[in-house]
């Protein structure tokens, strides 16, 4: 396997998970897709991740977003202003942390206040790959200023990987006088595998119909495209129907996700060759029952091993 990802959820730890692959795994990349940034103070995200690190022997990487407001208030009791510029000060703020070596630590930023008057780092790990998720162009800019790389949301297209995402990451990165050509591409993919591809196709659906409601991703449908299909998948989710959630999500899955049996899987990822570093594949599991969830699962590890080979 190339690499092994976590996710955080109401109902899941990303680092708990993280460790938990880091210490059955020896050559796998172990990384998190994504950690709630503001969910953790800076001090408690640094200290696990470092934690990670060291128990994956250098192979993790932490991938980080700002999560919708929602989520930031509703879930982890933290109103979330100033996103971009937030997020630019808590990735800069980790690094430090986990490169301080001993002695005392402050700092005294716009939005994050630290003072340890004795911070002893010396056994632990120095440095972290650090990923960040994005949708908006104010994101996806302070992104390419701050990270080593940037993590496309689960329905985003290649198309919009290409052709948005990527030149703003670069303008990010001149901003900053970083090198644009340094960051990895990585991106979320929708992905369900079975050997019935009707099943196959309808979770694929339910996903990509219900990540496609939030009206915070418009960014991702560029010149109004699917807008009706949104709509729809919208309604249908206020008004508990899954069925009319399946039905949006499937006309707009061909271009989202990646679904039917293994060798179909396999050759739709073609279409993010030269686009992505890393294709993260992602088991639906709105509106799937466990069972086939971990089916999928099982199917996709699979593929990924066939096809990293």
């Amino acid at each position: 396997m190339h690499s092994l990802w976590t996710i955080d959820y109401y109902n899941r730890s990303s680092l708990t998970r993280a460790s938990a692959f880091a210490a059955a795994s020896e050559n796998a990349i172990v990384g998190t897709s994504v950690t709630p940034l503001f969910a953790r103070s800076p001090l408690a995200l640094a200290a696990a991740a470092s934690d990670v690190q060291a128990i994956a022997g250098g192979r993790f990487v932490l991938g980080v977003g700002s999560s919708t407001r929602r989520m930031n208030q509703d879930w982890y009791g933290a109103a979330l202003t100033n996103p971009a510029p937030r997020v630019r000060e808590r990735i800069d703020l980790i690094r430090r942390l986990i490169a301080h070596r001993e002695g005392p630590f402050h700092h005294e930023g716009r939005f994050d206040r630290l003072a340890l008057a004795h911070y002893d780092r010396t056994a632990l790990p120095d440095n972290l790959t650090i990923l960040a998720a994005g949708v908006g162009e104010h994101m996806v800019r302070a992104v390419g200023e701050c990270a080593d790389g940037f993590v496309g949301h689960t329905i985003a297209s290649a198309g919009y990987l290409r052709d948005i995402a990527r030149p703003l990451l670069a303008q990010g990165a001149a901003r900053a006088g970083r090198d644009a050509a340094g960051q990895r591409m990585t991106t979320q993919i929708v992905a369900s595998a079975s050997t019935d591809r009707r099943l196959a196709r309808r979770d694929a659906a339910a996903q990509v119909g219900f990540y496609a409601t939030p009206k915070g991703y418009d960014a991702l449908f560029p010149g109004g495209v699917f807008a009706a299909e949104r709509v729809a998948a919208r309604e249908a989710l206020a008004r508990g129907d899954l069925s009319g959630v399946v039905a949006a999500g499937d006309a707009m899955a061909g271009d989202r996700a990646v679904f039917g049996t293994p060798e179909d899987v396999a050759v739709q990822l073609s279409r993010y060759a030269g686009v992505v570093d890393w294709a993260l594949l992602y088991p639906p599991h709105f509106g799937v029952d466990q069972e086939r969830v971990h089916a999928n699962e099982l199917s996709l590890i699979e593929v990924a091993s066939a096809w990293t080979g």
